[in-house]
Parts: C-alpha cells; structure tokens; sequence
C-alpha cells in the first residue's frame, strides 16, 4: 500500500472517531436541531417528501435536500434520534475532509492536502458542526467540491465545468443559492487576481447557472402549489430579505471579522505566520495555485461579509480555502532545509496558545466556583492543553518539526473529545427541554398546548404536539380559556406583567439554555376551588 493510501486511510479513521464518538450522549439543542428534527419526523410520519412542515405549518426556509438524507438516514438507522440525526452531518463532515485532502493534492501535494484537511478537521467550529443536526458541513462539501472542478477545468479538463455545475445544483439544494454564489465569488476573485477573466467563457456560464438553479427552483414550485404559498413572496424573504436586511440575524458588515478568528481555533494563531509565509509572490513555485486558494478566501469572505444575515455557521464553507493555505505553510516548515526564519513564526503561536488554555484553567479554577462540576471538567483540559503546547515547543526546540506538528494535532483532538464525553453531557441538562417537555405532558394530558410570543421547537419535538403560537394577552387568554386544562409556554420575563392582567397561575418553571420559561394555566375559580375541597370535580 503506498504512503498516500496509508496517509488517507489514517485521516479518514481519526475523522470517524472524531465525527462519531459519543454522537448521540445528548438531547436536541436549540435552536436548529430540534427544528431540523421535527421537519424530518414530518417527513418520516406523513410520508411528505415535498411539502416540508414545521409545527405543522409550510416550512420554506430552506431547501429539502438535508431533511431527505436525514429522512433516509432515521429510516436505515431504525427511527428518528440523536443518533441517527446527527450522522449525516458527520458523514457529510469527512467526505468534505476527503475532499479537501484530494484538493490539497491537486493544487500542491499529498502531504499539503493531508496537512489541510486534518487542519479543516480539528478547527473548532468544523468539528461541532459535524456533530450537530445541521447542513454547513453538507453545503461546504459542494463548495469544495464545485473549487476542485472549477480548477481542474481551468487547467484544461474542460468537461470539470459540467461537475462544477452539478455540485452548485446539489449545493442549492442543500441551502439555497449560497450553494452557487459561494464557488462563483471565489473563481472570479480567482480569475481577476491573474487577469484571465476572459476565461469566463469557457465555462458555459449562461447555461450552467440556469442548471444550477434548476432542480432547486423545480422543488420550490411544486412544494408551494402543495402548500399554498407563494413562491415570489418566498423567494424575497428568504433571498433578498435575508441578503439585504436579515430575518433572524443581521449582523454588521464586519462581524466575521472578530467571529471568524474564534470560530477557526486553534488554527487562528498560525495565520499571521500563513499570510507571512504563503503569499504569492511572483517568483513562488506555487504562485498560480496559490492565487486560487486566496481568490477563494478573498472571494467568498467578501460575499459573506455583504449579506445582512450573519451566524458563525455560515462561515464553514470558507474553512476549506483557509486550511489549504495552514497545510502550505506547515508543509514549508517540515520540508525546508534552513527553517531558521519560520521558527519564532511558529514558536510564538504555540507559546500565545499553551499560555492561554494555562491562564483560562486559573481563571476557571474561579468562576467554576458558580457552576458545580464545571471546574473540575475544564481545568483538566486547559492544563492538559497548556502542558501539551510546553511539550510541542520543546519539540521545536530539539528540531523534531513533524512532531510538532503532530502533537498540536493530537492535543487538539484529544481535547474535543474530552469536551465531547465529559462536558456535553454535563452541559445536556441545562440545554435540553426534553425534562420541561416530560412534565407538561404529565400535566396537560390531550388539552391544547400554546407558546407566548415565540415559537419553541425544543418543546414541540420532546412533546411531540403542535403548539398554537399566541402574540398577545388576548390571544393568550383565548387559549387558556377555551379548553379545559389548556396551558401556555411563557418566558419567564413576561410573567408578571400578564399575570397583573390576567387570571393565570403559574404551574412550573424551567431553564433551557440561557432563557427560563413559565408554564401558565388557567387560575381556578372561587367556585372550582370549593369543589376541589368537597372531593368534586371542577368544571
């Protein structure tokens, strides 16, 4: 078996096991998961694979692909769960690590792509979102997959412009026209930075994007003729409301500015070292692979910094480009002969990170104080970490350089999943709102059940009811008062001042995540309360 099959074999084991341990140790949390799961139960329970429904309204946020594969995975799998929902994501995760290795080798070599794709793979934000029930991971694998094509017919296989349109198709699919506009930005800032925009005719654009957004705009149609909606109105809204204004979040232009070096920890504190070392100038080896790699960063980082809507998720597909540019820098660092100038370029990084995860153990040590349990889960890690980086520069120091890079990589790994086996579950009780769900079925039996002011997924998936969502005191009064037992999901917040108007008490309360809610019913009657006493039952 040669080196580069041995070299894929060991990065496609780590990735499962980094992907797969102990994927299902934990409930649903908030806000997507429960809702991607409820869309797939409606799915899987109506036999709609179409018409997507959420709380039993039309659900037209997003495209269907996702909630099909998650469809397919619940029915291989034996039913819906934490499990079986969270696998896609994983699977779809190591494909696009797969991915990213195969285009470090296409651009540069074996050893860049595997040094990238583990890179992509041990960032913070790739790897939660390859455990969670979402489709960034899944959109991300298009993305990299529409690059590669994108390259390899600009290096003549013309025949890759069909694949790059195919995987833009599956890529809408998945999310919408990100799955398109994201390659495209980053082979046009490509294109422009070596001054072949003309090439742009090569590609058959005028009937490739048509294609791209074909199979998305033909499930559009036939799930608002299903639904009743109208499908300019959810085209504005979901398109150009979300670019121009945002739904859920809009954010500043320069939000990815800050989020993005948090979300691409570790990683972030070697890409002053990247740009210092990767930079394409004209007499580099590598300059034209490298010009691509940066149009896509460039490209795809402005494309994302103009739409209004923002969420650290949407940054994933960026990842790829990112990691390929660590693999280029660290693959210089292990093969140059004299490395006597990158080595404070990259003792400094290892040094600003083991003091970090040291001084965040100390500072822990007394904020854990607050969360019981919590310090001695953390502190283990950041001093586990902290002696790791003291291990990798002493490393450095003797000249071992792979091993010092396997040892970050290691270290990164090891400490995900510890975060994964000790802390998710410690966390699962304070995020989930499968207990709060438990207790109102205990309590309301077959009576309606509402949501004040906001919808809950949370609590319509664990209770497996649909919740009639209220926005207002009369609205609220209505539903109490029209049905027996009837009983309302409240923030805790606006509990007083609704039971300053109205005749409610309050039944339980709980926390999910950092909001409390209040479960409000009717108040009994003078009348009710007598009958109570007298062994009756009241009305």
């Amino acid at each position: 078996m040669s080196l580069e099959r041995r070299m894929l074999l060991a990065l496609v084991a780590a990735c499962l096991v980094l992907f797969s341990f102990q994927i299902g140790n934990h409930d649903f949390w908030d806000p997507d998961e429960p809702r991607y799961a409820g869309v797939t139960r409606n799915i899987l329970e109506n036999n709609e694979w179409i018409r997507l429904t959420d709380n039993g309204d039309p659900y037209t946020h997003k495209p269907p692909l996702f909630f099909w594969i998650l469809a397919v995975a619940a029915r291989l799998g034996g039913g819906l769960s934490e499990t079986t929902a969270r696998i896609p994501a994983g699977l779809a995760g190591l494909l696009c690590v797969v991915a990213v290795y195969r285009l470090g080798q296409r651009l540069f070599n074996a050893r860049v792509g595997w040094l990238s794709a583990t890179t992509m793979a041990t960032s913070q934000r790739f790897f939660l979102e390859s455990r969670w029930v979402h489709m960034d991971t899944l959109l991300t694998l298009f993305v990299v997959l529409a690059m590669e094509s994108a390259y390899t017919a600009l290096q003549g296989n013309r025949r890759s412009w069909i694949w790059m349109y195919v995987w833009m198709a599956l890529g809408c699919l998945a999310k919408g026209p990100f799955g398109m506009v994201l390659p495209v930005a980053g082979v046009l800032v490509a294109l422009a930075s070596t001054g072949e925009l003309s090439r742009l005719k090569q590609s058959g654009w005028y009937w490739g994007v048509p294609l791209s957004l074909l199979p998305v705009t033909v499930w559009l149609y036939a799930s608002s003729r299903l639904s009743g909606v109208d499908p300019v109105s959810v085209v504005g809204k979901q398109v150009f409301q979300r670019l121009q204004e945002g739904v859920h979040h809009p954010r500043p232009f320069y939000y990815y500015l800050y989020s993005l070096p948090l979300e691409f920890m570790p990683w972030t504190l070697f890409l002053p070292s990247v740009f210092r070392f990767t930079f394409p100038a004209a007499q580099r080896r590598e300059r034209g692979s490298l010009l691509f790699v940066y149009g896509c960063v460039v490209g795809q980082l402005c494309l994302l910094s103009l739409v209004a809507e923002k969420r650290p998720s949407y940054l994933l597909p960026l990842f790829p480009a990112l990691a390929l540019l660590v693999g280029c820098f660290f693959d210089g660092y292990l093969t140059r002969f004299d490395v006597s100038e990158m080595r404070r370029w990259v003792e400094w990084p290892i040094a600003l990170g083991g003091l970090g995860c040291l001084a965040g153990s100390l500072w822990l040590a007394d904020r854990g104080m607050q969360y019981p349990g919590l310090r001695e889960r953390i502190m283990p890690l950041g001093l586990f970490l902290g002696v790791a980086c003291v291990g990798a520069l002493w490393l450095q120091r003797r000249g071992r350089r792979g091993a010092v890079i396997l040892t970050l990589i290691a270290a990164t790994a090891s400490g995900y999943l510890w975060i994964v086996g000790a802390i998710f579950p410690w966390l699962n009780p304070y995020k989930s709102a499968r207990p709060f769900s438990e207790r109102i079925l205990s309590r309301i039996g077959e009576s309606p059940l509402g949501v004040y002011s906001d919808y809950l997924p949370s609590v319509a998936y664990y209770t497996h009811r649909r919740l009639q969502v209220v926005r207002t005191p009369g609205g609220l009064e209505a539903l109490v008062r029209g049905s027996d037992g009837a009983l309302c999901v409240v923030p805790k917040e606006r509990v007083s001042a609704l039971l300053a108007t109205l005749p409610l008490q309050v039944t339980d309360v709980a926390s999910i995540g950092h909001r409390s809610y209040a479960l409000v019913g009717m108040r009994p009657s003078t009348e009710d309360k007598l009958k109570s006493q007298a062994g009756e039952s009241p009305r």
